[in-house]
């Protein structure tokens, strides 16, 4: 059959389960209206006796699609390929929004535009998307797959919401959950003008599309990977006031503008059991210990556990990686400490929380 199905006959069931797939059945039949119901008696057996039961059945006219009319509803629903309305989103992004859909393509996200699930896109123009890549302010690299493919899929999803949501249900000061898991903003001026995080305009609404609706914005919409650093995101987390007070006074603060740097991060709790004493350490001590805790480059828990073993800034020294229990463990000479939070993506690295300070030869005991 031209569907690639191995059947050579479909049943109303068989068609209906495949409604979703934009194909025709050209030798595959279909029951719908109009319908008859039709009378007929059967023999049957009551109390060792034979008699005549009456039953009935309905009867449906049997199409396909060579011979419905290709304006009514039978051909929308059965034959979309030829009479129906079988664009995706995917179709939509590869014709009109070129760079963000080869964007989406890269990372492999394109599935998920193809599949039946309905879901609303904000597409920047090419222009606007190309000029992004070319001159992003932030020292994520937005080109670069190989090191931060993490925060381009970031980005990719945080432009897809899983939901069809057209302007008309777009109210004033409206949050949505995207796909990327964090929300966005829709502000609606006194024109009806729809603005996404107050600084992307919808330039062009409610592109219907078969499994969802595509907007046109003029602005990339950036989540927060994008524009919190490392060192912003340690300085505003409540749990990490020590480590951060640590790293000021070391002046760490080239993970504010230089990258990527992957930092594991102890909480205060961690500060508080650590038998080190942090009163006496010196300056190079102190810078030591924190270098202990960065690994340049990104790496995801997953990359963690399949390396087992990364170098740290730490000249000579490098960390252990195993898993137990779904769980990251750090191994560090005789002493562990575990991955509470994983994979924080940050515009300047990845940030993992660990509940032990990973402790290095020759500091001082309390």
């Amino acid at each position: 059959p031209s569907d690639g199905h191995s059947y050579r006959s479909y049943g109303y069931k068989n068609i209906n389960s495949y409604s979703q797939s934009c194909i025709d059945y050209r030798w595959g039949t279909f029951m719908e209206a109009p319908c008859t119901t039709l009378t007929y008696y059967k023999r049957v057996k009551r109390r060792r006796r034979w008699t005549r039961e009456k039953k009935t059945y309905r009867k449906c006219t049997a199409y396909t699609c060579d011979t419905v009319d290709c304006d009514s509803d039978i051909a929308r629903k059965y034959c979309p390929q030829t009479c129906g309305w079988c664009t995706t989103l995917s179709d939509e992004l590869n014709a009109n929004f070129t760079a963000f859909a080869s964007f989406l393509d890269q990372l492999g996200l394109d599935y998920k535009l193809r599949s039946p699930e309905q879901r609303t896109v904000f597409a920047p123009d090419d222009a606007t998307f190309t000029d992004f890549l070319e001159n992003s302010t932030t020292v994520i690299d937005y080109t670069d797959i190989d090191q931060w493919r993490a925060h381009m899929v970031d980005l990719a999803l945080y432009h897809i919401v899983h939901q069809r949501l057209t302007t008309d249900n777009i109210i004033d000061g409206m949050e949505v959950c995207t796909s990327q898991g964090t929300d966005i903003t829709f502000t609606v001026d006194t024109n009806g003008t729809v603005f996404v995080n107050n600084d992307s305009e919808i330039t062009t609404p409610d592109i219907d599309i078969r499994n969802g609706v595509v907007h046109s914005i003029n602005n990339v919409l950036l989540p927060p990977s994008a524009l919190t650093t490392t060192w912003e995101y340690l300085d505003q987390s409540a749990s990490h006031t020590t480590f951060f007070e640590l790293l000021e006074n070391a002046n760490f603060t080239f993970l504010d503008t230089d990258g990527p740097f992957t930092m594991f991060a102890p909480t205060n709790d961690a500060f508080n059991c650590s038998t080190i004493d942090f009163n006496a350490l010196t300056a190079n001590q102190t810078k030591d210990l924190l270098n202990y805790h960065i690994i340049s480059g990104n790496h995801l828990s997953y990359e963690l556990f399949k390396a087992r073993q990364k170098e740290t800034l730490l000249e000579g020294m490098s960390l252990e990686f195993y898993a137990r229990y779904y769980k990251l463990y750090i191994k560090y000479g005789p002493y562990q400490s575990r991955v509470k939070s994983k994979n924080i993506l940050t515009s300047t690295g990845v940030i993992h929380v660990v509940d032990a300070v990973l402790r290095i030869p020759g500091l001082p005991s309390m």
